[in-house]
């Protein structure tokens, strides 16, 4: 239950977080807010979505979630080794983990609404960049996915799960 608390007032800070940096109208802002809500499917959807949300503060033109998310949910489920493994409760904890990632990269890159054209550039400067933010950031990802034979934030519940990530599922 604290989980589905925990995840529900994250979910509504990116909300509220990545609206109140657009120069929407307060109708085009809760339309979306609305549109979003109604389009909250299953778990692991809404797992997916935090994620897309959570580069979107940094991104003039974001992904829409319901268009890239099932794409990313394969992927991810792709990546879980051992196969058996790949449910949408692990795949879920993956998307979580990643999430918390990019939302401190956001922190530290003090990024905002304009400072990547896309969700892919802001991935790979992620991916490629030198500063201090995308080394750090790069390092966290290796934890998550257990990457390099690193372990899993104590707080992410995979640890429990005995899986890794073959590879990093967003490049």
């Amino acid at each position: 239950m604290k989980r589905k608390v925990m995840v529900f007032f994250l979910l509504t800070g990116i909300v509220f977080g990545a609206s109140s940096c657009t120069k929407k109208s307060k109708k085009d802002s809760n339309a979306e807010l609305l549109a979003s809500i109604l389009s909250q499917g299953t778990a692991i959807d809404s797992a997916c979505q935090r994620f897309i949300s959570s580069e979107a503060n940094c991104v003039a033109a974001p992904d829409s979630s319901a268009a890239v998310c099932s794409g990313l949910i394969s992927k991810v489920k792709g990546a879980i080794l051992p196969q058996e493994l790949n449910t949408d409760a692990v795949a879920i904890l993956y998307f979580d983990c990643f999430t918390k990632i990019n939302l401190t990269y956001n922190i530290t890159k003090g990024c905002n609404k304009n400072s990547f054209n896309s969700n892919s550039d802001y991935r790979k400067v992620q991916r490629t960049g030198s500063s201090q933010a995308e080394i750090t950031f790069r390092e966290n990802v290796n934890k998550c996915g257990s990457l390099e034979n690193e372990v899993p934030p104590a707080d992410s519940g995979l640890s429990e799960t005995n899986t890794i990530l073959s590879s990093d599922p967003f490049q």
